[in-house]
């Protein structure tokens, strides 16, 4: 196997040989501890240890509210309503899976149900002080996990998530690179149907993708997520990437630009240039989000940011202006015919509508400074 692959497929991650720690020592304080039942720290952390904090905090929720429905339903069945074995335990199961339901548990009924059986058939003689020990080795199994997850080999959940944006936004550069192209091109190419629904399908599995590692970085952020800086900064970068897909769209479905005449194909260098300025912007802000650091600043570099949204900002204007000077002559006097102008507009709006996106995301992002700096 070569070194490369290695690297790409290695034998052993840090998120096993953290889950085996763990795993192992949870192991060893839960059976040489008095508080009986302690083998179920172990249980719990193989079941709740994962390579994020965010998912062992989802697998976790699970786990408790499971447990802690299970323990209820037995004692509530078995206990205190005193049915006979065959009833009770069919009513106390089929409570678990409506109760489950209820609460959304995708796991953590499959883990009350276990309890229910178990309390019931096995350790009916000591169901309550079963119970209690389970709830109590499931609570420390997970605070043990948690723990693990955040100070032994932290995962690099929000980190992959920046990186992801910033591959997305790579993505996005290429199509308008594109698109810039068709506008310099004497005879530019028009894509076909097909390779534009492609296209787009793939833009729309890569944001599906980028939405769902959100998802689990958003947990990581703590108490109050909303309020956190990163949170300010992914919103505005989702609310971006989602109206620059909108203008690729439209962009993608207007005829190939005409280089004729002469004013046309001036306008049409124009529109290049935008897109060139606003392809230079959005380059810098993907090598904002690959900061290594990026984690721990929680703020972007907004100075440069800046610098070049001025750019693209004047840029469009000047388009916009001449724009409405030559669209005042359509006819005779521009040899161009009014359904070629609509085109020109409506691309012009387009590509000063991708401008003005930029222009309105870099205050929002400006915003979600670090809560360090408030002093």
């Amino acid at each position: 196997m070569s070194e490369a692959r290695k690297k790409a497929n290695p034998w052993i991650l840090r998120s096993d040989l953290r889950l085996a720690l763990v795993t192992g020592l949870g192991a060893g304080f839960g059976l040489l501890n008095s508080v009986p039942f302690g083998y179920y720290v172990p249980l719990c952390t193989a079941a709740v240890l994962s390579g994020s904090y965010g998912n062992s905090m989802k697998l976790s929720i699970q786990r408790i509210l499971g447990s802690v429905m299970g323990v209820v339903i037995v004692l509530l069945f078995s206990r205190g309503l005193e049915l006979p074995l065959p009833l009770g335990l069919g009513l106390a199961l089929a409570s678990v899976r409506l109760l489950g339901g209820a609460l959304g548990l995708q796991v953590g009924y499959k883990v009350a149900g276990n309890i229910v059986i178990m309390g019931w058939l096995v350790h009916s003689a000591e169901e309550t002080t079963w119970g209690m020990s389970r709830l109590f080795w499931t609570a420390f199994g997970i605070a043990l996990s948690l723990w693990a997850t955040r100070y032994i080999w932290p995962s690099g959940t929000i980190p992959a998530l920046h990186r992801q944006f910033a591959r997305f936004i790579d993505e996005l550069i290429l199509e308008f690179q594109l698109e810039r192209q068709r506008l310099e091109d004497d005879n530019p190419m028009r894509l076909s149907i097909s390779e534009r629904r492609g296209r787009r399908n793939e833009l729309l599995q890569q944001i599906n993708l980028l939405r769902q590692q959100r998802d689990l970085a958003q947990v990581e952020l703590g108490l109050n997520p909303e309020n956190h800086p990163l949170h300010l900064l992914w919103t505005e970068l989702d609310l971006l990437i989602s109206q620059l897909m909108s203008v690729l769209d439209g962009l993608r479905g207007l005829p190939a630009p005409v280089q004729s005449p002469p004013f046309s194909k001036a306008l049409h260098r124009q529109e290049a240039d935008v897109l060139e300025r606003q392809i230079n912007l959005l380059t810098a802000l993907a090598d904002n989000l690959r900061q290594q650091d990026l984690a721990e600043k929680q703020c972007l570099d907004l100075k440069m940011l800046a610098l070049l949204n001025n750019d693209l900002e004047q840029a469009a204007r000047q388009l916009t202006a001449n724009l409405e000077v030559h669209s005042e002559r359509v006819g005779a006097e521009t040899d161009i015919s009014p359904e070629r102008m609509r085109q020109i507009v409506l691309r012009t709006s387009l590509i000063d509508h991708g401008a003005s996106v930029l222009h309105d995301c870099l205050p929002g992002m400006a915003r979600s400074k670090p809560v360090t700096a408030i002093r």
